[in-house]
């Protein structure tokens, strides 16, 4: 599938850096304090997005969804509008997290939210694992012409392409797919992360990871199977963050950044050839051909008339074969080190 594979102007294609979004999520616990004060310390982190929820519990939940027993609330629809902010403030966080550098992300989960973010401008939506069977706002989401990324925790093969048929029919500009596992905390075993591989060979969509485990391993791991988004929970510590246990503190974010970019650097291109860091050992550690014992002019050349030894000199070990069974033009003093000259009409100009 071919589509253009950027955000906010930055390649998200195979081999391109990892992108880290820093998720705040329902972290900032209603407060838009908490919110401004995350955003801070994700760019601070080196984080390359800030990615908010955004909802309205009443298009959410039905209205008697019981509450978990560690929940204090009448109803989950009563738990949730606890964390709903107002537009203004919104707005006030996209504007303060491009302000700082980041890009900007969104988890809408109803048609009012998408709405309400696209009027105050973000640089892509992403639509949650929950929600990857939602029809509606799926298209929705792509009709905005925004940049749209699929999370595609507890979906089979079919949910995918479901997904991504709804969205590049509605006209989706460019397309990511998240691997993910719902799961609070994903157990080791359980992470799956050869499926970010299968992801961008099925799809040929830009792939990444929204991390519920393992946070920098699983990080590392996902980019190596070809990953160019890394999504993470970021909770303040000190702050009573509800997404806490599967969440990275500032600090922890930084180190992950830290080390995305160095195994970046050491990914290289993966074109063969001598690395720059290694020019200069070639000569002393190639073996070149010399002389094991004197050599008489017109003497036919034998293996054992040979040694190889370094540094390369100027007949390397590769033309060992080609030089055994030439008669030799000249004398030669034992340790002496072959020529070109010294293969006659077998001159150097490649091996097969």
């Amino acid at each position: 599938m071919s589509l253009p594979a950027d955000i906010a102007g930055q390649s998200i294609a195979a081999g391109s850096p990892m992108r880290v979004i820093a998720e705040i999520g329902l972290n900032h616990m209603g407060d838009a304090d908490v919110a401004h004060r995350l955003v801070d310390a994700c760019a601070d982190a080196g984080a390359w997005a800030i990615k908010l929820q955004v909802f309205e519990a009443d298009e959410l939940l039905v209205a008697d969804a019981p509450a978990p027993a560690h929940v204090q609330a009448t109803s989950l629809r009563e738990f949730f509008a606890r964390f709903e902010l107002q537009a203004a403030a919104y707005d006030s966080l996209l504007r303060h997290a491009r302000e700082r550098g980041l890009a900007t992300i969104a988890t809408a989960f109803d048609r009012a939210s998408v709405e309400m973010l696209e009027q105050i401008g973000l640089d892509a939506f992403k639509v949650a694992s929950a929600d990857l069977t939602h029809a509606l706002l799926i298209e929705q989401v792509a009709r905005t012409g925004l940049p749209v990324i699929l999370s595609t925790g507890m979906s089979t093969e079919s949910d995918v392409w479901n997904a991504v048929d709804w969205a590049v029919g509605a006209g989706a500009r460019s397309l990511a797919l998240l691997h993910c596992v719902s799961a609070y905390p994903t157990p080791d075993a359980q992470q799956n992360l050869r499926a970010v591989a299968t992801l961008a060979h099925e799809y040929k969509l830009p792939t990444g990871l929204s991390d519920h485990g393992m946070g920098a391993d699983a990080a590392l791991l996902a980019y190596a199977q070809g990953a160019t988004l890394y999504e993470r929970h970021v909770y303040l510590p000190g702050t009573d963050a509800i997404d806490a246990p599967v969440s990275s503190t500032p600090d922890d974010l930084r180190d992950i950044v830290r080390r995305l970019a160095r195994a970046h650097d050491a990914m290289g291109e993966g074109r063969r050839g001598p690395m720059e860091a290694e020019r200069a050992n070639i000569v002393p550690s190639r073996r070149g051909l010399y002389a094991r014992r004197a050599i008489v002019a017109g003497q036919v050349i034998e293996e054992a008339d040979v040694a190889a030894l370094r540094p390369v000199g100027s007949l390397g070990a590769e033309y060992a074969r080609v030089l055994i069974g030439c008669r030799a033009p000249r004398d030669m003093a034992a340790g002496s080190p072959f020529e070109p000259l010294d293969l006659g009409t077998r001159r150097p100009g490649g091996l097969a």
